[in-house]
């Protein structure tokens, strides 16, 4: 194919990114198009959320910035009662949900618990997980999305 002038070259640019622009706006619709929660979303983000590491400078008032588990971190604020643990996880959910009260969460450590969320809905699907906790013991969470 030859073009005699620039003319076309820019027409033929210009439908080529649209095309391109297109496809990836098409492709993004049936990406993300499933907003409906399965019965394994519950067990998928319990999963996410605990098997994170964070410094512990970001959660703890220390100078120390080694990397530490969210269920060691959830365990010692359970105990203690310092630390931003929970506060992290609720920004955690409520930016994932985009709606508050659309979940339940409640954590126990050697019979002490917290919880965070809305403990009222329509449950749509739930789970319960351990998560081992690097000094002793586990933490016990249940999920419960609305």
């Amino acid at each position: 194919m030859r073009l005699k002038d620039r003319k076309g070259m820019t027409a033929m640019a210009d439908a080529m990114i649209f095309v391109v622009i297109m496809g990836l706006a098409a492709s993004a619709l049936f990406a993300f198009g499933g907003d409906d929660i399965s019965e394994d979303d519950a067990s998928k983000i319990s999963e996410s959320i605990f098997s994170a590491k964070l410094r512990t400078s970001d959660i703890l008032d220390t100078d120390d910035s080694g990397l530490i588990g969210l269920p060691d971190l959830t365990a010692f604020r359970i105990m203690t009662g310092e630390g931003d643990a929970l506060q992290y996880i609720e920004d955690v959910l409520d930016s994932f949900f985009q709606r508050p009260g659309s979940y339940y969460l409640e954590i126990e450590y050697n019979g002490d618990s917290v919880a965070i969320g809305n403990p009222d809905g329509t449950e749509v699907c739930s789970c319960i997980k351990e998560f081992t906790v690097t000094y002793g013991g586990s933490i016990r969470t249940e999920l419960r999305l609305y």
